[in-house]
């Protein structure tokens, strides 16, 4: 049975061949998922369509910028290099996002979370941390 290209050149690729995850990539990443933190009309419009698509909803967008951004690393990892302003947007928006959370079940009902306070603060604190780090993080020195 042949092997397709795509198999051989998986089967000679390993992790060293990665290029490394740069402060600049990371960042763009944080700040497009935190955006859609942000988005309260996209939300709305979507996560209540009824053509909403299975990764529309409150949980997939948590799980994008948390897990799929890596950003608890990320805050570990860089956070010495921020400035006042940064260092509180990026710990506002962790802090606000792990609240929510803690007090919410696993799988969110999209009406529930967007009446929800604690949501409407989240929202906030990714604003924030867009605004923070936007076009000022990371210095160049």
């Amino acid at each position: 049975m042949e092997r397709s290209a795509k198999n051989r050149l998986a089967e000679k690729m390993n992790y060293k061949d990665i290029p490394p995850m740069t402060p600049e990539r990371w960042i763009a990443n944080l700040i497009k998922a935190a955006r859609g933190l942000a988005d309260k009309e996209k939300q709305e419009r979507r996560w209540l369509a009824p053509d909403a698509y299975a990764w529309e909803r409150p949980e997939e967008l948590i799980c994008s910028f948390s897990d799929d951004c890596v950003f608890e690393t990320f805050l570990e990892q860089y956070g010495e290099s921020f400035s006042e302003e940064q260092r509180g947007a990026a710990f506002g928006l962790r802090d606000a996002l792990n609240a929510f959370c803690d007090d919410t079940p696993q799988f969110l009902d999209p009406a529930a979370t967007l009446a929800d306070p604690r949501w409407e603060l989240v929202r906030q604190r990714a604003a924030e941390f867009v605004c923070a780090f936007e076009g000022k993080w990371p210095r160049a020195e």
